[in-house]
């Protein structure tokens, strides 16, 4: 295979000679095949233009990287383990916030240019049928099937002919940064930079167990066998549907709101007994940083219940998709917050955004406000370049089947996660006060896709975001007293968690007080 210059056999030949040495016991040459394998995936990723290329390459080339994590950890060299479980999550990102992945178009010639007038000239048509499609029952759409699936059927060919566009453009992009290669070095830094206050707790898996790297400032251990995955897979789902039982409106179950709260206290205990309990000792009280794992991305850890107290009554609770991405987000430049970007879009669903931002406006030095619709993309555009603090009030679509294409509603149509790549800010803080802005599609090699990662890949350090459909006044509530504690100087983690504090002794079932989460830097 390699004189015939056949990579992709040459890597699966590598990996496949790694495996059978591990099995005759030969540690060395195990490690030594699975370095070759990954050195080649390094190198055959690099010259690929696309995110969504880089998300699908390696969705099946993760093997070698698991394989040297396991070598490592049965020599206890726990920095080189968390190198290599770092060298399989979040590349795609990692390589946006580096520059190695161009996200902004900038043409460079006649052909860009017209790829990029294309582009908006289809962004365009997608947001009048994204329009359409969200209101069934005004304009010629009457709702009908057949309507509603010629509209769908409109919308999906819109979306590829974007990502074919985005492609293209991508191909033809001079990346502005090289790939980065995460080394043992990269870890150190990190402990370096992490204040003694803080720990990082970072998942992962072998063998269908998790176990959990607790990194601080002077050590790196490893927690093995906390509960299997799919123990863990179901616990998560038990939740959501505790979670979702109230999504719909909270009036038809007011009377069973106690009994709701200690069932959903039930799920949260069991998942903080599996996650956090075994390593309550090595954590403290200091605040807590989380590197999720598949689905652990989905689980509210400040609202883990240990039996008498939540997490969030303990510590300052905050996420990041990797550690590396950690480090990128502490490496951006520190500024106060007190010029923002307020920007609400009320519906049926959402009546008190006007309301939360009145309320917001006094907290800040200076406030541009843009409501209903005055809050057009035009004047997010126009405005973002200049600002600390984004927040946005408006209704969100998570897109399961194309996560990409997950939006938010504005004032003359949809932010699409492809959008927020374009915009250009050096703030630091978005806030998305909608239902599940916060939730991602999790692809192999935990690349999160979803309305977060737009953010992150334009430089925002912290995202304010949410986990389910959050409750309209509840959400004011907390967004009010989050950033009176900003403004009193407060960092983010700890103005939210007095936030959560105050609205969890109001509101006790955690669908009122707990849907935000933290995702960044603290």
């Amino acid at each position: 295979a390699e004189l015939l210059v056949v990579p992709q056999v040459v890597y699966r030949s590598q990996t496949s000679l790694g495996l059978l040495a591990a099995t005759r016991g030969d540690m060395a040459e195990a490690e030594a095949a699975f370095l070759r394998a990954a050195a080649l995936v390094e190198e055959l990723r690099a010259p690929l233009p696309a995110e969504e290329f880089h998300t699908a390459f390696v969705a099946d080339k993760l093997l070698p990287y698991v394989e040297l994590a396991r070598l490592s950890l049965a020599r206890e060299h726990h920095v080189a383990a968390l190198a290599y479980v770092e060298r399989a999550r979040s590349r795609a990102l990692v390589d946006m916030l580096g520059g190695a992945l161009p996200t902004r178009p900038r043409p460079r010639d006649a052909f860009e240019a017209n790829l990029l007038a294309q582009l908006v000239a289809i962004r365009d048509e997608l947001n009048w049928l994204y329009t359409q499609l969200s209101r069934p029952d005004e304009g010629w759409n009457d709702g009908d099937d057949a309507t509603v699936g010629q509209l769908e059927e409109a919308v999906r060919e819109r979306e590829r002919h974007i990502q074919e566009l985005i492609r293209q453009g991508q191909h033809g992009s001079t990346s502005t940064g090289l790939r980065q290669t995460i080394t043992e070095g990269d870890i150190r830094r990190l402990q370096h930079n992490l204040p003694p206050d803080t720990v990082v707790v970072e998942y992962f898996s072998v063998d269908g167990a998790l176990a959990a790297f607790v990194v601080d400032q002077a050590s790196i251990t490893v927690h093995r066998d906390l509960g299997s995955e799919d123990a863990v897979d179901a616990l998560v789902e038990q939740l959501r549907f505790q979670t979702d039982t109230l999504r719909n409106g909270v009036e038809r179950v007011r009377a069973h709101l106690d009994l709701l709260a200690r069932r959903a206290r039930h799920y949260l205990r069991a998942l903080y007994d599996t996650l956090l309990s075994p390593l309550e000792e090595r954590v403290g009280t200091r605040r807590l940083v989380v590197v999720p794992y598949r689905t652990l991305h989905y689980v509210p850890f400040h609202a883990l219940y240990d039996g008498a107290q939540y997490v969030i009554e303990q510590r300052e609770v905050c996420c990041v998709p990797s550690a590396i991405v950690l480090q990128h987000c502490l490496d951006r430049p520190h500024s106060p917050l007190r010029h923002a970007l307020l920007m609400g879009v009320a519906d049926e669903q959402t009546p008190e955004v006007r309301d939360e931002i009145v309320a917001l406006e006094p907290l800040f030095d200076r406030a541009e406000v843009f409501l209903n619709e005055h809050a057009t993309r035009a004047a997010l555009f126009e405005h973002a370049p200049h600002i600390d603090v984004l927040h946005l009030a408006c209704h969100g679509q998570f897109r399961p089947d194309n996560p990409l294409f997950s939006s938010l509603r504005l004032g003359d149509g949809w932010l699409t996660v492809y959008d927020a790549y374009a915009l250009e800010s050096s703030c630091g803080l978005v806030t998305l006060s909608a239902c599940e802005t916060g939730v991602s599609a999790i692809a192999p090699g935990d690349e999160l896709i979803g309305l977060a990662r737009g953010f992150f890949s334009i430089g925002v350090p912290t995202l304010l975001v949410s986990l389910w459909t959050a409750d309209d006044a509840s959400t004011a509530t907390l967004m009010q007293t989050f950033y009176t504690h900003l403004r009193d100087g407060e960092r983010p983690a700890a103005a939210l968690r007095m936030a959560q504090r105050r609205l969890l002794a109001e509101a006790p079932h955690p669908f009122f007080w707990s849907p935000f989460v933290l995702l960044g830097r603290w």
